[in-house]
């Protein structure tokens, strides 16, 4: 059973780069020196490689963790990585194809990667030369294991070709981060001050406040002359906090802010206040009753309705799994037709910045195959259009739309980037909570559910299981038809299949809201961008999560410094 993870972590924000000219990029000029001589001698082997490219990951994080007003962790980390992919045979057929009867995972680790210190012009181009020579080994042996199968195995329902042609304009990009400093013991007295406002709380079994850094650099070339070098920064103060019910029910609460500088911090009053209200959110989950199994009426707001959407559609708009007979292929053959509430159209957007003030972690210039990112129209009043795509060809869709995606060790699939949902026609979120209490009269049902906050999920896209999700809301209300106010409930999980789910949507808020994080699949760990207004859905279940066999600790809490 295959499963696709998200989880909402950090943010990449708007950079303050800079143009550079890539010709007179030291390292990329080395790489590019090195994959042109070593292409002259490996199209001749046989098997023969016909693509390959080189990536370099360089990077520096800084990490600080404070609990109870101690700083409880700091790190500096620096690496540089180098990632070989090599492409066997020919497009038609090359050792990427997944095996049929077998894990279609198997390839998308096959690159070789070795972690490089600082390396000078010779040393690069000797480390270079060993992971080629090691990944062409590789790529030779698994073409061998891919025609085997092909020649044993029933044909495949698309039979489209394993790579796509060269880009049309070849890649020369360069950009590069504008000098970051800051202040290391700032830092330190400003968490330890937030993480202190957690001493005292005896319900409140952990938690901390954190503030990490990330700069990184991507150089990438490849056997076709395209080669970009790509700035990506990272920076985040958030907190997290966590109880644990006497029924043995983990609950929490977190909050995070993202800024590409630290003028652009949140103020120190916001930050606080938005921690004392977390802190009473926690305090009246771990009293608040369980939810029962429900099916009615709920809003999502548009934070949830982007994870909503990016975990139950997202991946079922990856191109190269349209080709996957393994796959279940919800919406492969329905290609204009309607798919979701005509309501609702879906695009993923990678060129965008940002949404209403709000940078976008998704954003990127050029993907991991240094292919334009671009606007793709997803789904059109409900209506299927398109789907997102790498450098892997599916019927009718022969060309990437800049959707290749990975992380360091990995080969690049269509991943999403900056996912768009729109709704033709909005409501104030005081109407849409009316319409609600009408549904719920409709229904004839006791109550609806408001769902304000969700962590992440998964998935089931293989046709071995039930094409079905799951998603982990943090923070749940019971709405009631009449003037009883809200009340908090803990223990909720929405459950699901995408078809009958998108179809209810009735109604959409002109509230809409961002999530940015991280979504990990077969081409591991990539930022990721959601946007969304608060959504009406008639039908939707939810059911009882899993609840632990751990009891609250004998002992109480240590007090701490007063």
């Amino acid at each position: 059973m295959r499963k696709i993870i998200s989880y909402f972590l950090f943010l990449v924000l708007s950079l303050p780069v800079f143009a550079c000219e890539a010709s007179k990029d030291p390292i990329l000029n080395t790489m590019q020196q090195e994959i042109k001589r070593s292409m002259k001698v490996l199209k001749q082997q046989k098997p023969s490689v016909y693509f390959m490219s080189y990536m370099i990951t360089k990077g520096k994080e800084y990490k600080y963790y404070s609990s109870l007003g101690k700083i409880s962790s700091q790190d500096t980390t620096e690496e540089a990585v180098l990632d070989v992919d090599v492409r066997v045979g020919s497009e038609k057929m090359d050792n990427t194809r997944p095996l049929k009867g077998f894990s279609t995972s198997w390839v998308f680790g096959q690159i070789n990667t070795l972690t490089l210190l600082t390396p000078n012009d010779k040393v690069l181009k000797n480390l270079l030369w060993q992971a080629t020579e090691e990944a062409v080994k590789r790529a030779q042996s698994n073409y061998e294991k891919v025609k085997s199968n092909s020649a044993s195995v029933a044909k495949r329902t698309d039979d489209s070709d394993d790579f796509s042609a060269p880009l049309p304009k070849k890649t020369n990009f360069c950009a590069e981060l504008e000098p970051f400093t800051f202040n290391d013991q700032e830092i330190i007295d400003l968490i330890n001050e937030f993480s202190s406002l957690f001493k005292g709380k005896d319900f409140i079994l952990s938690s901390n406040v954190y503030f990490n850094i990330s700069d990184k650099v991507v150089y990438f070339v490849d056997s076709q002359d395209n080669k970009m070098k790509r700035p990506q920064r990272l920076i985040r103060l958030g907190y997290s906090l966590e109880t644990l019910n006497n029924d043995g029910m983990k609950l929490s609460r977190n909050n995070n802010y993202d800024f590409v500088s630290l003028e652009k911090m949140p103020s120190k009053e916001q930050v606080i206040a938005d921690i004392k209200k977390s802190i009473e959110e926690l305090r009246i989950l771990q009293n608040a009753p369980v939810a029962e199994p429900f099916h009615g009426p709920v809003i999502l707001s548009g934070r949830a309705a982007g994870v909503f959407f990016h975990e139950i559609l997202g991946h079922r708009m990856e191109g190269n799994r349209q080709k996957d007979d393994e796959f279940g292929q919800t919406f492969t053959g329905k290609i204009n037709q309607q798919v979701i509430s005509p309501l609702i159209s879906v695009y993923d957007d990678p060129t965008m910045e940002t949404f209403e003030g709000v940078d976008l972690r998704g954003h990127y210039l050029y993907d991991d195959e240094a292919v334009p990112s671009q606007n793709v129209v997803l789904i059109e009043n409900g209506i299927l259009k398109n789907f997102l795509m790498a450098r892997s060809p599916i019927k009718n869709f022969p060309q990437s739309n800049g959707h290749g995606r990975k992380s360091i060790s990995r080969r690049a699939i269509s991943r999403m980037g900056v996912t768009y949902v729109k709704a033709r026609e909005t409501i104030t979120p005081e109407e849409l909570k009316a319409k609600l209490k009408e549904e719920i009269k409709r229904q004839n049902k006791p109550y609806g559910l408001y769902i304000e906050d969700i962590s992440g999920g998964f998935t089931m896209i293989d046709t071995s299981s039930p094409q079905a999700f799951k998603v982990n809301p943090l923070l749940v209300y019971k709405v009631y038809p009449d003037n009883k106010p809200d009340e908090i409930i803990r223990g909720v999980d929405i459950v699901g299949t995408p078809l009958a789910s998108f179809n209810k949507i009735i109604a959409a808020g002109n509230d809409y809201q961002v999530f940015n994080g991280s979504c990990g699949a077969e081409s591991g760990w990539v930022p990721v961008s959601a946007i969304a207004p608060s959504l009406l859905i008639s039908e939707l279940e939810v059911e009882k999560v899993y609840k632990s066999s751990a009891k609250l600790p004998v002992l109480p809490a240590p007090k701490g410094d007063k």
